[in-house]
């Protein structure tokens, strides 16, 4: 059962690691309850599970984000599985999205302008220690790469698989294949133009000195492989983390979805399109407005 529904997700173009992190989960739920893929489960087996992980025997509770992400993995698993007559009903029905504190989510979504500014400070001032890594390639690198995420809203997926055909410099804008084989058009920027056509200039060096480089078709490679993997992709920023904020790709998204809605005077529609979200909701999130906003309206209240 979980085969098909493997071939399945592969087939409605899910990428590897989208496949992967599905049916991680769903096993996981199986696992700590003991299941089946063709078990009988009820509302009440998923709402028992979810209580496991915020009060766990040992260890820390799971964050919010990873525990909704889990179900989400279930909505889809279970929504296939009575699709196709495997089970008579979906145990996900009438089971929302845990909520969690403004100023929590504001910790793991989004950097403020300041800590970006600050993020650029530390990726400059940063060597290379690992052998063999030049400082100053690194350092290249790591800049356009962290530029794309703000200013274009890539997804570490789409990070990793651009090649050097989808950029346009001449017309500015970026061809990105995303979820489910779907292609979206962003316009470049004229500081996102300034930081790749300086990667791009210092790539096409480096090509001239490895061979692995001039054979990639790949904007981005790694010391040993012609493509910068997921997982590369995802160390490298966590490497540029500070000790109280853990930084993801995917929290350079959210930042370029924020600023970008800030940009648009809150054009929803835009920043969809931009982003590559399916749905509107998806992008609406972001419309909240981050416990800095809150702050600056607090002090700007008239003073006596």
């Amino acid at each position: 059962m979980l085969r098909e529904y493997e071939d399945y997700l592969r087939g409605k173009g899910c990428s590897p690691n989208t496949v992967l992190s599905y049916l991680n989960d769903v096993n996981q739920f199986l696992k700590d309850l003991n299941l089946r893929p063709d078990d009988y489960v009820t509302s009440a087996d998923i709402r028992k599970w979810i209580q496991q992980m915020l009060h766990p025997d040992e260890g820390k509770p799971f964050a919010v984000s990873t525990i909704n992400r889990r179900l989400n993995a279930l909505r889809n698993f279970y929504g296939w599985a009575v699709e196709q007559g495997y089970v008579e009903q979906n145990p996900m029905n009438g089971i929302a999205d845990l909520k969690t504190a403004d100023e929590d989510q504001e910790t793991i979504m989004w950097l403020t302008e300041e800590e970006f500014e600050d993020l650029l400070h530390r990726m400059r001032k940063m060597l290379a220690h690992s052998r063999g890594v030049d400082p100053e390639e690194k350092y290249r690198r790591d800049r356009a790469i962290v530029y794309l995420f703000v200013y274009a809203g890539l997804r570490v997926e789409e990070l990793s698989n651009l090649k050097l055909t989808d950029i346009d410099l001449e017309m500015k804008r970026l061809r990105i294949v995303g979820k489910g084989m779907k292609v979206r058009t962003v316009p470049i920027s004229n500081i996102l133009l300034a930081e790749l056509q300086d990667w791009l200039a210092f790539r096409a060096e480096m090509s001239k000195k490895k061979p692995h480089v001039a054979a990639s078709p790949y904007v981005f490679y790694s010391q040993r492989s012609p493509k910068f993997s997921v997982r590369g992709i995802q160390r490298m920023i966590e490497n540029y983390s500070l000790p109280n904020k853990k930084l993801t790709p995917h929290m350079f998204r959210h930042t370029f979805c924020k600023w970008m809605l800030k940009a648009t005077n809150n054009d929803i529609e835009k920043v969809r399109r931009l982003a590559g979200h399916s749905h509107i909701a998806t992008t609406s999130r972001y419309l909240k407005d981050s416990y800095s906003d809150l702050a600056d309206a607090v002090e700007a209240l008239p003073k006596f």
